[in-house]
C-alpha cells in the first residue's frame, strides 16, 4: 500500500495534459488491483467528480442525489482521514436508502474501497477513492494517514492547476424567476430594490432567494450569487 502512495505522489508531479493524467490514474488503479478511481470535489453549493467509473453510474449518482445518501461521503466528512470501507460493514445500522444505494453501486462493481479525504481551500473537501468489486479489502499494512493525505492533496492541486473538466457534476439550476432576481442582485441591487423593479412583494423575492440558498446549500446571498456566476447560471 505504501508503494501505491509513493506512486500517486510521483504521478502528481509528472508533466502532461489532463487526459494523460486521467489515463495514468486509471492505469495505477488497475495495476494495484482496483476496478476504478473517483476524485470528488465537494464545495459548498456545488460538487463534481473526475472518475473512470462506468458513465451510467456517474450520471445516476448525481441525478438521484446519492451525494446526500452515500455513507462513504458522510464518513469522509466526519472522519477526515484515510479509511477502508465495504457495503456489508455495519449493514444493520444502515437506513433503507443507504442499503439501496450500496445495492445499486454493487451493480457497477463497487462493493468496497479505500477513501482518502483532505480539507481543501475555503471549506471544501477533496476525496480520492479506489473502488473494488471484492466484498471486503485486506491490506498488508495500515494506511499512513499523513502520507495518504499528502498524496491526495497533491492530486487535488494537480487537478486544480489543470482546471480539469469534471466527468460528471452536480446538476444545479435556477428557474427563470430565481435567475432574474439573482441577476439584479449581482448588479448591486438589494432584495427590496429587486422587488420594486420587478413589481412584486418583497416577501416573494426574499422567499425565493431563501429557498434557492437552501437548495444550493449556501448561507449568504453573496455566496449564492458567486456560485451562480461561477456556474454561468446568470
Amino acid at each position: 500500500m505504501q508503494h501505491w502512495l509513493d506512486k500517486l505522489t510521483d504521478l502528481a508531479a509528472i508533466q502532461g495534459n489532463e487526459n494523460g493524467f486521467r489515463d495514468a490514474l486509471a492505469a495505477l488503479a488497475e495495476q494495484i488491483g482496483f476496478g476504478g478511481y473517483a476524485y470528488l470535489n465537494l464545495q459548498s453549493g456545488y460538487s463534481n467528480a473526475i472518475s473512470n467509473y462506468r458513465p451510467e453510474w456517474q450520471s445516476v449518482y448525481f441525478e438521484r442525489d446519492y451525494l446526500a445518501i452515500d455513507p462513504v461521503v458522510r464518513r469522509a466528512r466526519s472522519l477526515k482521514r484515510a479509511f477502508i470501507w465495504n457495503s456489508e460493514e455495519n449493514k444493520s445500522r444502515l437506513s433503507k436508502a443507504e442499503r439501496s444505494f450500496y445495492a445499486h453501486a454493487a451493480e457497477f462493481g463497487i462493493r468496497s474501497g479505500i477513501t482518502i479525504p483532505v480539507k481543501a481551500a475555503y471549506g471544501s473537501l477533496a476525496m480520492f477513492t479506489l473502488a473494488s468489486e471484492k466484498p471486503a479489502l485486506k491490506l498488508d499494512r495500515e494506511i499512513d494517514p499523513v502520507e495518504a493525505a499528502a498524496a491526495v492533496a497533491q492530486l487535488h492541486a494537480r487537478f486544480t492547476f489543470l482546471d480539469a473538466a469534471p466527468s460528471v457534476e452536480e446538476n444545479i439550476h435556477l428557474d427563470p424567476r430565481g435567475a432574474t432576481y439573482l441577476n439584479w442582485i449581482a448588479a448591486g441591487k438589494t432584495e427590496g430594490e429587486v422587488a420594486d423593479i420587478e413589481g412584486v412583494a418583497y416577501n416573494r423575492v426574499r422567499a425565493k432567494i431563501a429557498d434557492t440558498r437552501k437548495r444550493f446549500d449556501v448561507h449568504t446571498i453573496a455566496h449564492l450569487t458567486a456560485v451562480a456566476i461561477r456556474k454561468k447560471l446568470i
